[in-house]
This record gives structure tokens, C-alpha cells and sequence, in this order.
């Protein structure tokens, strides 16, 4: 799919529920496309695939490099005992609570990956 050049001059139309019509959207979105094409896809036996286990790779990424930036901070700080850590004015106690809270995020997302 995703080949545009074809005129579509032609509509169908479905009634739903709020509740089927929000459901559809959610669906539509986990697989990074818009409803319409979400539900062409379906319609001519096309299976979208769901790009939230790959978002969520992504972010788990990102928090793991933050994580390693922040025991990088505590490291430096705790070789030369610098009170500032490097410019980030929080202090052992303020880079141990950053790292708890990068850990909670990530079993939050680790979480979410189980989920579905």
C-alpha cells in the first residue's frame, strides 16, 4: 500500500459506535497510519503492522542512554568530588533520585512491551 498515484473518487460509508469509531482509531494509530488507510488496508486483506513494540524499543533506547549519561554524572562526581556534577547542580542525592525514577520509567515501558 502507500502507492497515492491511483485517483480514489469513490466513498464508503460506515456507521459506528463512538465507542467502535474510537477502538478503530486507536488501532489505526498503533500502526502508524490514518484511519482511512488503516481501514483500506483491512478491507483489501492487508494485516497493517503495529509499530508500538518498535516505539517502544525506541524509548526503552533513549532511557537506557540516559540512564548510562546519569551513572556517568555520579561516577565523575564521586572520582574528583565536585559539588556541581559537571554543570547539573544535583548533587549525589539529586543524580541517585534521576536514576530511580530512569529505572522506574524503563520498567514502566518494559511493562507496556508485556502488555501487548
Amino acid at each position: 500500500m502507500g502507492n497515492e498515484t491511483r485517483k480514489r473518487t469513490t466513498h464508503i460509508m460506515v456507521r459506528v459506535s463512538p465507542d467502535e469509531k474510537e477502538a478503530i482509531a486507536q488501532a489505526a494509530a498503533k500502526c502508524d497510519l490514518k484511519v482511512p488507510t488503516y481501514l483500506r488496508e483491512l478491507g483489501l486483506g492487508y494485516a497493517p503492522k503495529s509499530t508500538v513494540d518498535a516505539q517502544a524499543f525506541e524509548q526503552l533506547a533513549k532511557l537506557h542512554g540516559d540512564f548510562g549519561r546519569m551513572g556517568g554524572l555520579l561516577k565523575m562526581w564521586l572520582a574528583d568530588g565536585s559539588r556541581s556534577a559537571y554543570g547539573h547542580n544535583l548533587g549525589i542525592p539529586g543524580l541517585i533520585k534521576r536514576i530511580e525514577e530512569l529505572q522506574q520509567e524503563i520498567r514502566e515501558v518494559a511493562r507496556s512491551l508485556s502488555l501487548n
